[in-house]
């Protein structure tokens, strides 16, 4: 039997598809293309200072930067590169969807100092396809840009243990996303939150992020409503008994 890969059709060999035995590819990124990986680095920090540098002789082309997320966007369009390598800050995650949105031939490779669950799953349902965290991964940077621009999905040793937990598709809050939901209910804002808790302003920001995704709501006030309406008890079906109340008989006074 042979066994046929989307992803052989660009190399003259596959030992899978010779042998026809199945099994999933390593996803290293060390199998280098016919030509250089096209790279755009798109960071608040200049993130060429934190990384090895980049070059030909890695199988890489580093083609434009960017400080900010209308920027990486603007980049990206205008270089079509195979990977943006993001430093998601402010409005990170709405640039992976912008990227994601309007150049889905880009792979979007997220460099970050956060590695908690909130922050990793929702730089992956945003679009992300791959996720390293800033500072300790820097030996792996050029193996992960060259793995997602062939099409796999790349995590950094400390993550990986994880993503099954990570990946999840139950839509349940976790504890911390529920607090932080009650306290926007409240009226707190981001910055209130973060004080109250004792967290990162973009902390809170990325477990709002992950709360909007699990509602499936596109901001603050629509997250209320539906939290609003998830209180509020369910009204009585059509085919279910209701209960009515007869107002109680008046005393009978005699003359």
């Amino acid at each position: 039997m042979t066994v046929h890969h989307p992803e052989c059709a660009r190399h003259t060999h596959c030992a899978e598809t010779a042998t026809g035995r199945a099994t999933i590819p390593a996803m290293r990124g060390d199998r280098l293309p016919t030509r250089p990986v096209t790279v755009v680095l798109a960071d608040q920090e200049p993130i060429l200072s934190t990384l090895p540098a980049l070059s030909t002789s890695d199988g890489i082309a580093v083609v434009g930067s960017a400080a900010t997320g209308p920027q990486a966007l603007d980049a990206v369009l205008r270089h079509r590169p195979d990977v943006l390598v993001l430093e998601p800050h402010d409005a990170g995650m709405n640039t992976i969807r912008d990227v994601v949105r309007a150049a889905p031939q880009t792979a979007v490779l997220v460099v970050s100092r956060l590695d908690d669950d909130a922050s990793i799953r929702t730089a992956v349902q945003a679009g992300a396809r791959g996720y390293l965290v800033k500072g300790a991964e820097k030996a792996s940077i050029a193996p992960a840009i060259r793995g997602v621009a062939a099409g796999e999905v790349i995590f950094g040793a400390g993550i990986a243990s994880r993503i099954g937990r990570l990946l999840s598709t139950d839509d349940e809050l976790t504890a911390r996303e529920h607090q932080i939901l009650n306290m926007l209910r409240d009226g707190l804002s981001t910055s209130a939150i973060a004080h109250r808790l004792r967290l990162a302003p973009k902390t809170v920001r990325n477990n709002l992020s992950s709360i909007y995704a699990k509602l499936r709501v596109s901001g603050r006030a629509e997250a209320i409503g539906a939290s609003q309406a998830a209180a509020r008890p369910a009204p009585a079906s059509a085919g279910s008994p209701a209960t009515v109340r007869r107002p109680r008989p008046r005393p009978l006074v005699r003359p």
